[in-house]
């Protein structure tokens, strides 16, 4: 098993540098400023193998899926409440209000729930890693009352992985659970331009926003950001992974399997 989750990471990481690396490499925002001290906890704070094993695990069937999906529509649900209550031009205002529209996941989460366990849409309870998380946005959003941005590394932390790596997962979850076409709905965005272009903009409205912070409370999204990685990492390795991961990637393979033989 760990040569297997060994494997699994590095495929993640190899994902990760040819789909997005470039974008991450060669955009100019994300070189000075907040972008650049968010940036600059990946190397702390994503842990690919983590990451990289609980996506596949989520893969392992259909129930799994669901309550990954869950999981991450309270996050999201959370997260976007808190920006949507902000006070109108504070820092994280800001951000929210230039890239809310196109950035919102939460009701895209629903209506994944909604196709593979309709009654989980409206009554499922939370793991004890997804009630941690929620509460850790929910304390944010109230110790921003302070003038502060906190709730701005919990957006970094979600919304940057779903434009570098997320939308490369759409097409797996697909195949190895056999969902509708179209679905996941949770990895496609509308970008008004390119996602180079989305991707960028929102690393300056993050350096615009922490023009706008205090030397302190820009040191606070940073290690709010650092906090909801480790929270993320929480709820994604919260079930048993190595067996569900080794299932996931069955299914990957088996799912892509069937769709090439038709």
């Amino acid at each position: 098993m760990g040569t297997f989750a060994k494997r699994l990471g590095q495929l993640s990481r190899q994902s990760l540098e040819t789909e997005s690396a470039n974008i991450l490499k060669t955009a100019s925002a994300n070189k000075h400023g907040l972008s650049k001290a968010l940036d600059a906890t990946l190397k702390q704070g994503h842990d690919m193998t983590a990451f990289g094993l609980g996506t596949v695990a989520s893969m392992a069937s259909v129930d799994r899926y669901a309550r990954f999906t869950t999981s991450m529509r309270a996050v999201y649900d959370a997260m976007e409440t808190q920006f949507d209550a902000a006070p109108t031009g504070s820092a994280t205002a800001l951000v929210w209000s230039r890239h809310g529209d196109v950035l919102r996941r939460a009701s895209k989460l629903e209506e994944d729930l909604h196709d593979v366990a309709a009654d989980a849409a409206t009554s499922a309870e939370l793991s004890p890693a997804t009630e941690g998380y929620v509460d850790a946005i929910l304390e944010a959003g109230r110790a921003d009352a302070d003038g502060g941005a906190r709730l701005l590394g919990h957006l970094y932390c979600r919304y940057f992985a779903d434009l570098f790596g997320g939308q490369m997962l759409a097409t797996p979850y697909n195949v190895s659970l056999g969902l509708e076409a179209g679905t996941p709905r949770h990895y496609a965005f509308d970008f008004p331009g390119t996602r180079r272009e989305l991707i960028e903009g929102v690393y300056a409205s993050l350096n615009d926003a922490g023009d706008a912070l205090t030397p302190d409370a820009r040191a606070a999204v940073v290690a709010e950001a650092l906090r909801a990685f480790r929270l993320n990492i929480d709820v994604y390795t919260e079930e048993p992974v190595y067996v569900d991961a080794a299932r996931g990637a069955a299914n990957l393979v088996t799912g892509g399997a069937r769709r090439l033989l038709g």
